[in-house]
């Protein structure tokens, strides 16, 4: 019995030891398996985060090969910006190619070339980058076309805008528009129908504050007793009983549909204010050197002209012996008539009825000596039933832009009231020092450089400027010229002024400064300007026109200055 039961041991100790074999066996079978498994799912990864490696690398090179090139764009002179960079690509000699050898960006590495430009006029350049990322796992090839231009500014956008600390002091002040500083906003009570912005702004020491207080029209008011050329309201017509007698009446269903209807007109006035604090900077278009304005005046073929007679034919000043400087008064039968950009080189001094549709740029100041109106003025119903049909209408009316590389003048300077009520707002230290364009040289605007080598100007605008004005009509001797004189001696300013300065159409522009001495005045347009100072007598209305929003496109494009900039019109992966 016992020999028996040691047996049975002997061969369940056998068995056993065949099953821990076998899953042994097993055992490393699965590990084996699960080994490779995860070795496969390693270099799965491993290819994955190579290939996006390579990617991130193709794409960062592309980054910094557009930066370069918007570098060169940004600095170049603004008449010869396509130019420059229309060398990039070599055909004009291979140092200049914009080529960029293979550089370390983590575990890849990235090369970037110019494959083609193609420059249109002086007006834009397609750019085609072709970039490359690779390691020893993968590769990618990126391939991206780049335009390089210039667009309308933003600064457009608003009814008054002041590149320093903006300021509007007085109940009697209305803004139909949105107001806007790249500094501080300060506010005395006057009317702002529209947003008021303040810039936060580390250069003038400016927190981005809206300092003040400040007054809105409701929507029914502003319908019922604002002007034509004032821009309409959003909605445009009430969605409530205007008159608040629960009936409907004439006006209130302009659809004929037994209902108080409302309509939708974009960027019109929506009965509210927006006070909008730290806001970004934004960057001013300058007027440099005047050239690309020559060409563009040449190139559009401009015309400024007068009872048949041309005035300016693109640019006024450039041939030798011809007049630099333009003194023009528009009458009802004969109007100052202007079509497409032209520049004057040096002065202009306007006053009276004006028509068509362009910009005249000054290589020094603008003057406006009395009142200066459009012969067609654009026309807004309120309330704006039929927004379409208000476009179109509008599309053809007279809209003027005047740009000034030195500053703009209002009213007749020669009248001592006029000197000595703006003179504390021409200088410091209401006025503050401020980084100019180096071609501002030539009008005395440049006083000292910085440690930078920048060129400054000191604020002075009453001081004298280095130039010389006639002394007599006659244009026989000179005398030393302040900034805010013109080159006419001051009896031809004087028989040429009107009446005080009570109506301007037009949009205003300046580097400068926007000064002078008016009566109770309506401006509409726009005012853009470093420096503001305006006296005014006893109102002052800015209506903004509403058609140059975003550079006038949304109806005619009346070249007012702009701003480089580029933007990406094709990306893909290449092979």
């Amino acid at each position: 019995m016992r020999r028996v039961r040691e047996s049975r041991r002997v061969d369940e100790r056998g068995a056993a030891f065949i099953i821990v074999v076998l899953l042994s066996v097993m055992s490393v079978g699965l590990v084996g398996a699960f080994l490779a498994t995860s070795l496969d799912k390693v270099q799965a990864v491993e290819l994955q985060v190579a290939d996006t490696s390579a990617y991130n690398a193709a794409e960062s090179g592309l980054a910094v090969a557009i930066e370069q090139v918007w570098q060169t764009y940004r600095s170049a002179d603004p008449g010869s910006r396509v130019e420059t960079i229309a060398a990039l690509d070599g055909r004009y000699g291979e140092d200049e190619k914009l080529e960029l050898t293979k550089q370390a960006l983590g575990r890849s590495q990235y090369s970037v070339r110019v494959n083609r430009i193609n420059a249109v006029g002086g007006d834009y350049a397609d750019v085609e980058f072709v970039a490359r990322g690779e390691n020893g796992k993968a590769a990618h090839t990126l391939v991206a076309v780049v335009r390089f231009g210039r667009k309308p500014s933003a600064v457009f956008n608003h009814a008054y805008f002041i590149n320093n600390y903006g300021w509007l002091w007085g109940a009697g002040i209305t803004a139909n528009g949105d107001v806007r500083s790249n500094g501080n906003f300060s506010l005395r009570n006057p009317f702002v129908n529209g947003d008021v912005i303040a810039s936060e702004n580390a250069e003038l020491g400016a927190a981005g504050v809206v300092e003040g207080s400040y007054r809105i029209k409701d929507i029914g008011w502003y319908n019922a007793h604002y002007a034509a050329q004032v821009r309409p309201t959003n909605p445009s017509a009430p969605s409530e009983d205007l008159n608040g007698n629960g009936e409907l009446d004439d006006g209130e269903d302009a659809n004929e549909n037994g209902v108080l209807d409302t309509y939708v007109y974009d960027y019109g006035f929506e009965g509210t204010t927006d006070k909008q604090e730290k806001q970004a900077v934004i960057d001013m278009p300058y007027l440099g050197d005047l050239q690309v304005y020559r060409d563009l005046a040449a190139k559009k073929g401009g015309t400024l002209e007068q009872g048949g007679a041309v005035l300016v034919s693109a640019v006024l000043g450039d041939d030798y012996g011809e007049e630099a400087n333009l003194l023009a008064i528009g009458t009802k039968d004969q109007p100052i008539e202007i079509d497409g950009p032209v520049v004057v080189t040096n002065d202009v001094v306007l006053r009276g009825y004006i028509t068509g549709r362009g910009t005249i740029y000054a290589g020094r100041n603008i003057h406006v000596i009395g009142d200066l109106m459009y012969v067609d003025p654009p026309v807004w119903p309120k309330p704006l039933v039929n927004q379409a049909a208000a476009k179109a209408a509008n599309e053809s009316k007279d809209l003027v832009g005047l740009a000034a590389k030195g500053s703009i003048i209002l009213g007749d300077y020669t009248q001592g009231g006029w000197q000595s009520t703006t003179r504390t707002y021409q200088r410091p230290s209401f006025t503050q020092p401020y980084v100019v364009d180096p071609t501002d040289d030539a009008n005395g605007y440049v006083s000292w450089y910085d440690y930078d080598g920048n060129p400054v100007f000191d604020g002075d605008y009453t001081a004298y400027d280095g130039g010389k004005k006639w002394v007599d009509a006659g244009h026989v001797k000179t005398t030393s010229r302040r900034f805010f004189e013109s080159s006419f001696s001051d009896a031809e300013i004087k028989a040429a002024a009107g009446n005080q300065v009570r109506h301007i159409d037009a949009v205003l522009y300046t580097n400068h400064m926007i000064t002078g001495k008016i009566g109770a005045c309506t401006i509409n347009g726009t005012l853009v300007s470093r420096d503001e100072a305006l006296i005014y007598s006893g109102s002052i209305d800015m209506n903004y026109d509403i058609r140059i929003r975003d550079g006038g496109y949304e109806y005619i494009d009346i070249y007012l200055p702009r701003e480089p900039t580029y933007r990406i019109l094709y990306w893909s992966e290449g092979k």
